[in-house]
């Protein structure tokens, strides 16, 4: 029997107009994966282990019990050091971050709590660029910080989506529940 696909479960940013913009135009400049999936915040990682039933009530369940999720983004981060020996510029909300960490570990409950890598720290971001060279990423998180990095948004649902042939396809949209 063949392992089904990963799933994973990620947010989409709702950001104004020259902000998305921006964001797309710097991905596609500086992250080959930027036509593989649209900016967002990864919530969930590749997992096999749970029926696609399961894993889509438990994320809507999730979706059900958390408002719209507000952010802003004035910091790049470089990441690098990891297994894939990639450097990797990433956008990190200093207002909503602890929102999305907590969303995280919500998401790593009930049926997906066996999956939870506590081996790696949970850094809520936006991928915008990635290079094997380490110098030209941490050019890049240089070059943003000093021009001011200011990208405000709402998060509004929640994407269960499966990687197939390299690309994310979206196979569930959740909502996230309006603020009270």
């Amino acid at each position: 029997m063949d392992t089904p696909p990963p799933l994973y479960t990620i947010a989409t940013p709702s950001v104004s107009a020259s902000a998305q913009a921006f964001i797309e135009v710097f991905r596609r400049r500086h992250d080959p994966q930027a036509d593989l999936v649209a900016a967002h915040f990864t919530l969930v990682f590749g997992c096999t282990a749970i029926a696609e039933a399961d894993y889509q009530a438990h994320v809507a369940a999730i979706a059900r019990q958390t408002p719209v999720l507000r952010f802003r983004c004035r910091y790049a981060m470089l990441h690098a050091g990891g297994a894939d020996g990639m450097a990797y510029v990433f956008l990190v909300p200093d207002e909503g971050h602890s929102a999305l960490s907590r969303l995280h570990d919500r998401l790593y409950t009930g049926v997906l709590a066996p999956h939870l890598r506590l081996d790696i720290p949970y850094v809520p971001h936006i991928t915008i660029a990635s290079t094997r060279d380490m110098a030209a990423a941490k050019a890049l998180c240089d070059g943003l910080n000093q021009d001011g990095i200011d990208i405000a948004g709402e998060l509004r649902s929640l994407t269960v989506g499966v990687l197939r042939d390299g690309r994310l396809h979206t196979v569930g949209e959740h909502r996230l529940a309006r603020p009270a």
